[in-house]
């Protein structure tokens, strides 16, 4: 059974949701984190169930939940099913997310305590040893956690709400972005720039390296699938 993951107790979509239906969203927000259950999956309550020990009740519970947080289609008479994110709506998250990361970076860089310092740059160190072993998944859990922090040190609850709620949506997709040893080394130097930034406590320069970072992600991640765009027939 995999860890469950944290929910904030002031998670929207966790509201009106049991103590057993969080832990079992969070079961499965984990699930689809660590690409076990892949976009366009059904999400088959007896398998589930049996899986997390619970009933179905639980799962259908929290599959309701995860729809609300994007990450869950639920069809009638269907079922639910993980969420199958488009490339439009991937691009304009990056777009955001830049926007959003860019601006944590900054007041992190302008107030950065020394506990703060050594956390970020042993993540980053972390992520340099990953990515040397090619071990994607512990680079990917890295990567959140380094992100993550940066958000939370920044001090402000909605931006950090704001954030975790569309980065939630790209686990859908950014897992892939990590499949090679060179895309690990170019993303965690990008990384290491935006922590050299803070501990120079530059806002602007950690600001503007935070905002190129998310968007090589963006172009890591298209680099990844293939992506080419239309033509102006239409084509892909």
């Amino acid at each position: 059974m995999t860890k469950p993951s944290t929910i904030p107790d002031d998670d929207p979509a966790s509201t009106h949701s049991t103590p057993l239906g969080r832990r079992v969203q969070a079961e499965l927000e984990e699930l689809i984190s660590q690409g076990h259950l892949r976009s366009g999956e059904r999400l088959n309550e007896v398998t589930l169930a049996r899986r997390l020990g619970v009933s179905r009740g639980p799962v259908r519970e929290a599959a309701r939940a995860l729809e609300r947080k994007g990450l869950v289609t639920v069809i009638m008479n269907r079922g639910a099913f993980v969420r199958t994110l488009t490339i439009d709506e991937a691009m304009e998250i990056y777009d955001l997310n830049a926007v959003l990361f860019g601006f944590a970076a900054s007041r992190v860089a302008a107030a950065v305590t020394a506990a703060q310092a050594i956390e970020l740059r042993d993540l980053v160190d972390g992520m340099d040893r990953a990515g040397a072993a090619m071990d994607r998944e512990a680079f990917f859990a890295l990567n959140v956690r380094f992100h993550e922090s940066i958000l939370a040190f920044a001090g402000n609850r909605q931006l950090e709400a704001v954030y975790a709620e569309y980065t939630r949506k790209l686990l859908l997709l950014r897992r892939r972005s990590f499949d090679r040893q060179a895309t690990m080394a170019e993303a965690n130097a990008e990384h290491r720039r935006v922590l050299d930034a803070i501990l120079a406590g530059d806002p602007e320069q950690a600001r503007r390296r935070a905002e190129e970072h998310t968007r090589s992600g963006r172009a890591r991640f298209l680099s990844a699938i293939d992506y080419t765009a239309p033509d102006e027939s239409g084509a892909m």
